[in-house]
């Protein structure tokens, strides 16, 4: 069952706990390696992997479980920290501000300006011409 805790800044965190075993032929230190090694790789990510000390893992009797308890969860902030595909397309002006503005100025400034940058301001420049939006009287924003 998924868990919710939050971390120390406040953020969302969820994660869920089990066993994980060996396959045959594997040490359960092989299997903790493996995990440290995939550990490394996804915390980039914002997911982690601990693994939990567990009192079933001491020896009982002449055998010892084998077996290790691990704990697989997600940093939400990373998730929705607004980058990439997820990265809001709009900014604070409008096509009309662009426009007037861009008629006394050169790309570089206008797309200062804009907030964008000077690749995205042709895209979106070629997209509102082919549209025949760009004029001073489009007050959607750039």
């Amino acid at each position: 069952m998924l868990e919710k805790a939050k971390d120390t800044f406040g953020y969302d965190i969820i994660y869920h706990r089990f066993k994980m075993a060996p396959k045959d032929g594997e040490s359960l230190e092989d299997l903790k390696k493996d995990m440290a090694q995939l550990s490394g790789k996804l915390s980039a990510c914002g997911i982690y992997v601990h693994f939990l000390e567990s009192s079933l893992e001491k020896r009982t009797g002449k055998h010892k479980e084998n077996f290790i308890n691990v704990e697989v969860g997600i940093h939400e902030h990373h998730r929705t920290r607004g980058a990439g595909w997820f990265k809001k397309k709009e900014t604070k002006v409008t096509v009309s501000d662009v426009f007037k503005f861009s008629a006394g100025h050169n790309t570089k400034e206008t797309a200062e300006f804009a907030g964008v940058s000077v690749r995205t301001l042709y895209s979106r420049k070629t997209a509102l011409k082919k549209a025949d939006k760009w004029n001073e009287s489009n007050m959607n924003m750039f």
